[in-house]
């Protein structure tokens, strides 16, 4: 009975990935040239806005945000605010006691999710830091009511982030993501590896995980990226494999692989 209801509790924690991944710019903001700028005051871009979809086989998640460096441009050093907010729909099913029988009942999932950042960019030659704190929330519906699982309702946390991108040459670059929430326990990270095919296409390798109280993933795949003067867009693909530990440990842990896939745009003004 227990496997069967973490079972079920795993498809919830595919749209929670979906939101830890949202609560960064779906593409990597970083990775300009910071000597091509003109120091011209009013002409440095000082906003960040992106959108972006991430769907894994049973859950989907779309999202938006946006950073302002208030004091100075959006590439300096300096004071960054951002606000992500996002919406998702998922599915799972599970052993559940109906009258005094059980059966297996279909759940049908809603999500939204938000984050009210506040932190700072520091440049280091071709090494960029970003570091965040604030709050997140997040409010889960299902129908019919589960409840079995801890995810659901209306939730409130503090959040802490770490960003960096390294430009190790002309043409390989690298990026590391990392997150920590109080909600749920969340967590979320992602590393990228990636190669200039030319100054503004690059196609790579990028592997992550995301969890929370209930459940762990981690995924793999490779990714094409293209940038521009004011902004990017980037795409990825390929598998995740998901952990759902037992109250016994992890020798218990029962694991399954599915497909996923992420789009995202970016543009500076």
């Amino acid at each position: 009975m227990r496997s069967v209801r973490r079972w079920g509790a795993r498809l919830i924690l595919a749209i929670v990935a979906a939101a830890a991944a949202a609560s960064r710019p779906c593409a990597d903001p970083w990775d300009a040239d910071i000597s091509a700028i003109e120091d011209n005051g009013d002409g440095l871009p000082h906003f960040e806005v992106w959108v972006g979809a991430q769907a894994f086989r049973h859950a989907w998640s779309l999202y938006s945000g946006a950073t302002v460096a208030p004091l100075g441009g959006i590439r300096e050093d300096g004071l960054r605010l951002r606000v992500v907010s996002g919406f998702g729909a998922y599915s799972y099913s599970g052993l559940r006691a109906v009258g005094l029988a059980s059966e297996i009942v279909e759940f049908h999932g809603l999500s939204t999710f938000a984050d009210l950042l506040v932190g700072y960019h520091k440049q280091l030659g071709p090494l960029t830091l970003k570091a965040f704190a604030g709050v997140m929330l997040a409010d889960h519906e299902l129908r019919p009511d589960d409840p079995e699982t801890r995810i659901r309702g209306l939730g409130t946390g503090g959040k802490l982030a770490l960003e960096g991108w390294w430009n190790i040459s002309n043409q390989i670059w690298s990026s590391l993501d990392l997150s920590w929430g109080s909600l749920y326990a969340t967590y979320a990270g992602r590393a990228r590896l990636g190669w200039r095919l030319q100054p503004t296409l690059s196609v790579g390798l990028e592997a992550g995980a995301v969890g929370n109280v209930e459940c762990d993933i981690a995924r793999i795949g490779a990714f094409v990226r293209y940038e521009w003067e004011s902004g990017e867009v980037s795409l990825s693909a390929g598998a995740a494999s998901e952990a759902l530990l037992a109250d016994l440990g992890p020798t218990n842990a029962a694991t399954s692989s599915t497909p996923f896939a992420t789009l995202s745009w970016l543009t500076r003004f």
